[in-house]
């Protein structure tokens, strides 16, 4: 019995083992696809733009006549007790009256406007205008997210591959531990270069927990981007993404975005802030056109009504009525309410393209630091691949001084430390380029996700 129940726990054990390991990695497109499902700021904006639908749905069905169906009854009691009246000194007796009168109306009316200057055609052009500036704010916000999505990603990536270095240098200073060891069972060297390389051993090992605190932090500040339980675990990789890049696709990636200019006007065109401060200038524009028309124009209706009525229900088809026209309509003075409204409307379209010419400013600026943001990381990685080269060899040399004799433990640990130090350099310089190059390609509105 007892074999039995240890094959069931170890079946187990092995069936949920092999649904986590079998889970397929975080690759930065479905974390920004979760990103965008998770978002409530996404949601909502897609609620809104549903709303614009059926506004303008609303200004389109206003082009059209309604057609209203009415139906009453009432009963009408009259009551009196009854009198006399004189009339011409004659009395006359009026009786008791009570009695009940029943009334039944039914009929149709239609109403529908003829003219007023094509203000509500324009109605509908404007309603379809924030449809459009409503699908530009769920652009955007999708944007946004893929960009945050994408830059704690690369965070996640960095944080992860200086766990690999670490556990190099850490490996290395090991390996250097039992050299010192087998120094000293020699009498080559003395018990305070062990404990030396030790602390330097306890140094490293500190420095990869650091890291993998770091990463593990990394991952949380990813799934919050995400919007995502925190307590989930997961495991990242993106064949798309390396740092093994050779200096000649680096200089590809920075010639790429050599044009300062070529690159503002790609971003005029891309960027959804952009767009959204053009679709403020349409819209203003039409609200604009709308208001001189209510102001200026008459506005002419056509009615037309049907009725039936009669005090029996069975009588309802003898007496009927119908009836049709036109109404004309035409503002001479309404408070200067109108005229307000319409310069106040002007005033509008004066402020958004004075946003415009602020912004594309702005994105001139945006794009040049960005660049030279890339610029920076690019010539940060050659030096310190100069300096990486330069650090290797004072190291060997550091280490073959201190096996003949020549040198101090002190100046191989100082080596190494230089070295590690720039290896690390390096893997953060890789991962910030192209993390650099992911944020001029937002600036530019040509971020793919």
């Amino acid at each position: 019995m007892k074999k039995f129940t240890y094959l069931c726990v170890f079946l187990f054990l092995l069936i949920i083992s092999g649904k986590v390991f079998s889970q397929d990695p975080l690759n930065l497109r479905k974390a920004i696809n979760l990103a965008l499902k998770n978002s409530t700021k996404v949601s909502n904006l897609q609620k809104t733009l549903e709303i614009k639908e059926l506004t303008t749905g609303t200004y389109v069905g206003n082009l059209f006549p309604n057609l209203n169906l009415s139906a009453n009854w009432n009963r009408n009691n009259t009551f009196s007790e009854g009198t006399v009246r004189f009339q011409n000194g004659v009395p006359i007796i009026i009786p008791k009256q009570d009695t009940w009168i029943n009334n039944f109306g039914l009929g149709v009316s239609s109403n529908v406007t003829l003219f007023n200057g094509f203000s509500n055609y324009s109605q509908v052009d404007l309603g379809k205008e924030n449809e459009t500036s409503a699908k530009i704010d769920l652009d955007k916000a999708r944007y946004d997210i893929a960009f945050t999505v994408s830059s704690s990603y690369f965070d996640v990536l960095k944080k992860e591959k200086l766990i690999s270095v670490n556990q190099e240098n850490l490996d290395d200073s090991k390996a250097q531990l039992e050299s010192v060891k087998e120094y000293l069972n020699v009498g080559k060297k003395t018990i305070a270069d062990v404990y030396r390389q030790d602390v330097q051993v306890a140094q490293n090992e500190l420095a990869l927990e650091k890291s993998i605190n770091d990463f593990k932090k990394s991952k949380i500040d990813l799934l919050l981007a995400m919007d995502d339980d925190v307590n989930s675990d997961y495991k990242v990789s993106d064949p798309g993404i390396s740092i093994d890049i050779s200096d000649n696709d680096l200089n590809v990636i920075l010639n790429r975005y050599s044009n300062l200019q070529t690159l503002a006007d790609k971003a005029y065109n891309n960027r959804y802030d952009y767009k959204s401060t053009l679709q403020a200038i349409k819209i203003s524009q039409t609200q604009f056109s709308i208001d001189k028309k209510n102001l200026y124009s008459p506005t002419i209706s056509g009615n037309l009504s049907y009725f039936l009525n009669a005090s029996n229900i069975g009588d309802i088809l003898n007496s009927r009525s119908f009836s049709f026209g036109l109404s004309l309509n035409y503002p001479i003075f309404q408070g200067m309410s109108l005229n307000n409204k319409s310069q106040t409307s002007e005033i509008i379209i004066k402020q958004n393209q004075d946003n415009l010419k602020l912004l594309e400013k702005q994105i001139q600026g945006e794009v040049k630091k960005a660049y030279l943001d890339l610029e920076t990381q690019y010539k940060q990685i050659e030096i310190l691949k100069r300096n990486i080269t330069s650090a290797e060899q004072d190291k060997l040399l550091s280490e073959e001084s201190y096996r003949v004799g020549t040198g101090i433990l002190l100046d191989v640990q100082t080596a190494t430390v230089k070295l590690n130090t720039l290896k690390i350099d390096l893997v953060n310089a890789f991962y910030d380029f192209l993390l650099a190059e992911k944020n001029l390609q937002y600036y530019l509105g040509e971020l793919n996700f």
